[in-house]
């Protein structure tokens, strides 16, 4: 007995495609939900004084958060920043550079690159939120 022979074509969307139908693009709902729940994860461990640090900020994007304190990167990266002349009080426009000793933070848990400290202590917990914002239909 002869067989009868067929084929089959498979057609598929483009990877940029499928990863926007997802949300999971720049714009994705996803993508914003990551950064929301990233930002909230932080906030702890983002240094505190008066509290503007952690409320002085934008979201330019989806995918990102930019702190707007003036003395936000200093307190990010962790390092005295002093003037020319060695003070840490910059007049309107002076420039500082850094140093190498190390900011000392008041607030218990609280540091340099809270991004990472958030990843270190709370990793599990923003895997685990995705995961249910997806399976619940995002």
């Amino acid at each position: 007995m002869a067989s009868s022979g067929f084929s089959v074509k498979v057609k598929m969307n483009s990877t940029s495609k499928i990863i926007k139908d997802h949300g999971l693009d720049d714009n994705g709902k996803i993508t914003k939900f990551f950064r929301d729940d990233a930002d909230r994860l932080m906030n702890p461990y983002i240094p505190f004084d008066t509290g503007m640090l952690r409320r002085n900020k934008t979201y330019p994007n989806n995918n990102s958060i930019k702190y707007t304190s003036p003395y936000a990167k200093y307190q990010y990266y962790g390092k005295l920043m002093l003037t020319k002349n060695g003070s840490s009080w910059a007049k309107l426009g002076e420039k500082k550079v850094s140093t190498n000793k190390e900011l000392k933070y008041h607030s218990s848990g609280t540091g340099p690159k809270w991004d990472k400290l958030m990843l270190q202590r709370r990793k599990k917990d923003l895997i685990k939120d995705i995961q249910n914002y997806i399976k619940n239909g995002g």
